[in-house]
């Protein structure tokens, strides 16, 4: 069953402009007509400086916006999750520094762990920007309806085109039809709904190497991401993209996705 996003939680690294982050939440809460609500943990930025009330009151004026504000005690990325469990949220926006995985795991992938919505992530280096197109990236076990209708979603709120980009392994035969399949059930999915959308298969080795190529043809964009750690698409390509993408990259955590009967990039 396709969840639908009702409102927007969001979060920002002190250690990182909150200008960029600020803009994308406010811009897509109005464009979607969602509330918003900034989620303040220890490792947050101070949004209001201790003056609430005064802070609602500016950033009404600035954004034209109501703004939510609640200060929960915990890190930044476990809190935030939890947040979205406790208040039924499925869409979050974050602005913060890469999270990095060491020997052991870590990184992105396990920091959206606990999430069970869509991440707009904006990283140290992200600008805003409103997405003309999403790159939507596919790999051949990227079947997947919640991939499909949480892209369609937000192209729908941006008025964006989704560009799907079929990315199989070019000594994997059988890859490379799963990839086709995949990619033309995407591009239908989105046409079906009235979504502009268009269709590229390529073969690469390097898949956050292509994907990133790709966003750089078409920008202003965004890239859409599942972080899972199957397939071509493994973890290590995921935090790449997290950490080299100048564009906000769109996550669907490997949970949600798992959840709805498939898995993908």
């Amino acid at each position: 069953m396709d969840r639908k996003t009702t409102r927007i939680l969001f979060t920002i690294d002190k250690n990182v402009n909150p200008e960029e982050s600020i803009k994308a939440a406010v811009e897509i809460s109005r464009k979607a007509n969602l509330s918003l609500t900034y989620i303040h943990t220890n490792e947050s930025y101070d949004l209001c400086q201790g003056d609430l009330d005064a802070c609602k009151k500016d950033f009404k004026l600035k954004y034209y916006k109501d703004l939510e504000y609640e200060k929960v005690s915990g890190s930044l990325w476990k809190t935030l999750a939890k947040q979205g469990v406790e208040k039924d949220c499925n869409m979050f926006v974050v602005g913060a520094k890469t999270e990095k995985a060491g020997l052991f795991g870590g990184g992105m992938a396990a920091v959206m762990s606990g999430f069970q919505g869509g991440v707009l992530f904006l990283n140290e280096n992200t600008k805003w920007l409103t997405p003309r197109s999403i790159v939507m990236p596919l790999d051949g076990q990227s079947e997947t309806r919640q991939k499909f209708y949480r892209v369609s979603e937000w192209a729908g709120f941006t008025r964006a085109k989704v560009h799907v980009l079929g990315v199989s392994n070019p000594s994997d035969k059988e890859d490379k039809t799963y990839v086709h399949t995949y990619s033309v059930q995407g591009e239908n999915y989105m046409l079906e709904r009235k979504i502009q959308a268009s269709r590229e298969e390529v073969e690469a080795k390097d898949c956050a190497k292509a994907i990133l190529d790709k966003a750089a043809t078409l920008k202003p964009c965004w890239i859409s991401a599942v972080s899972n750690t199957d397939g071509i698409f493994k973890t290590s390509s995921f935090q790449k993209v997290c950490e080299q993408a100048d564009e906000p990259v769109l996550i669907m955590p490997y949970q949600e996705i798992a959840g709805a009967g498939g898995v993908g990039y």
